[in-house]
């Protein structure tokens, strides 16, 4: 009895010290907290999140307006009339998109569109926002404020500051060369967004973006979308111009129907 005490005392102190041993290993592995923070104090929104596919831009104070029916400018509904989507209930072969037939960057509210991921940088003067899909990145200046007279960019002029656990990043200076979805729907040169980054748990990070154009759209817009976070490592996902171009040659040119004779 007494051996039989001994040995049942060894093999629980060595149960206890394992369970110590451990313990680092296991807070260490443990999901962060929703409201977790960097070193410097502000919200962790670091990490790879999956975007998952769709970003239904609506009107301000609309829940149920979807993309297609958004409240257009005249100048607005020209440009969408022009444009040739290769998506959407426009979609066609002969299309004019300026990402899918040129390599032209995605504009800011399309880039959310792409089913691919995104990963956000975080350090004390800069927040990185990496774009798996064509391997664009965008820069957003902390506490900063917006140059009086921006060059226009593709990607715009990006200043953040936190508020809260929000990111919030307000973007002008954008040129009029993209698209805002995959549908067509155009955006002017005094586009004017701003975004709200909130990690609302430590698996979804939560996207609340409002856009002003008064060129193109008669009241704002506004969407909301959720972001997944990833394990896996970024791809690349580069867009080749001689790819592109073989394509539309060898697939959708030879579906096009051929132009009547006159």
């Amino acid at each position: 009895m007494h051996n039989a005490q001994i040995k049942f005392g060894r093999t629980l102190a060595a149960v206890v010290v394992g369970l110590l041993c451990c313990a680092p290993v296991l807070l260490a592995q443990a999901p962060a907290p929703s409201g977790a923070a960097t070193a410097s104090g502000v919200p962790d929104l670091s990490g790879n999140w999956l975007m998952g596919p769709g970003l239904v831009l609506k009107a301000s104070g609309s829940p149920g307006t979807p993309s297609a029916d958004v409240p257009m400018t005249t100048w607005g509904s020209e440009k969408l009339k022009a444009a040739r989507p290769p998506f959407g209930p426009k979609e066609t072969f002969d299309q004019n998109d300026p990402t899918q037939k040129y390599c032209d960057p995605p504009g800011l509210t399309r880039l959310y569109q792409y089913p691919w991921q995104l990963a956000v940088v975080q350090t004390p003067t800069n927040v990185y926002i990496l774009f798996e899909y064509l391997h664009v990145w965008r820069l957003v200046t902390m506490n900063h404020e917006h140059p009086k007279d921006p060059d226009t960019t593709w990607l715009g002029d990006s200043v953040g500051h936190y508020q809260g656990d929000t990111l919030v990043v307000d973007t002008i200076g954008f040129n009029d060369k993209s698209w805002l979805d995959n549908y067509g729907h155009p955006h002017s040169d005094a586009m004017h967004t701003v975004e709200r980054f909130h990690r609302v748990s430590h698996e979804v990070l939560q996207l609340d973006l409002t856009v002003e154009d008064p060129k193109a759209y008669t009241k704002p817009l506004t969407a909301t979308k959720t972001f997944k976070l990833s394990s896996y490592p970024m791809g690349e996902t580069m867009c080749s111009l001689s790819e592109t171009e073989a394509f539309q040659k060898n697939v959708m040119d030879r579906t096009l129907p051929a132009p009547p004779k006159k």
